[in-house]
C-alpha cells in the first residue's frame, strides 16, 4: 500500500473508534494479498455491534471525506456483531474470504 493510503486507513481507524462501537477492522482482497495496484481500492470490513441505517450512512460519509482528503479508494462493508453471531451473513462465501485472507488494522 502508498504512504498515503496507510495514512488514510489509520485516520479512519481513529476516526471510527473514537466515534462509534467498532469490534474489528480488517483489509482484505487484493491489497490485503499483496496483489493490489495503484488502481486497486482497499477492501475494508467493519464490523460494529449494533448498526442502524443512521450509523452506516454516518460511516460511508467519514470515509467518503477520508478517501477525498488522501486520495484513496477505502471500500467498507460493514457487519454487525449479531449479523455475524446469528445471521446468514457468517456463512457468506464474502465473509468467510474475509476471516481466511483478512488482515486486522
Amino acid at each position: 500500500m502508498s504512504n498515503s493510503e496507510i495514512l488514510a486507513i489509520k485516520e479512519l481507524k481513529k476516526v471510527l473508534y473514537s466515534s462509534f462501537n467498532i469490534i474489528d477492522m480488517k483489509i482484505f482482497g487484493s491489497k490485503s494479498r499483496g496483489e493490489g495496484n495503484s488502481d486497486s481500492d482497499i477492501d475494508l470490513m467493519i464490523e460494529i455491534d449494533i448498526s442502524t441505517a443512521d450509523i452506516i450512512s454516518q460511516i460511508y460519509d467519514i470515509t467518503f471525506d477520508i478517501n477525498l482528503a488522501y486520495d484513496t479508494s477505502i471500500s467498507p462493508v460493514i457487519f454487525s456483531k449479531l449479523e455475524l453471531e446469528e445471521g446468514p451473513m457468517s456463512e457468506s462465501p464474502l465473509y468467510k474470504v474475509i476471516q481466511k485472507e483478512g488482515v486486522p488494522i
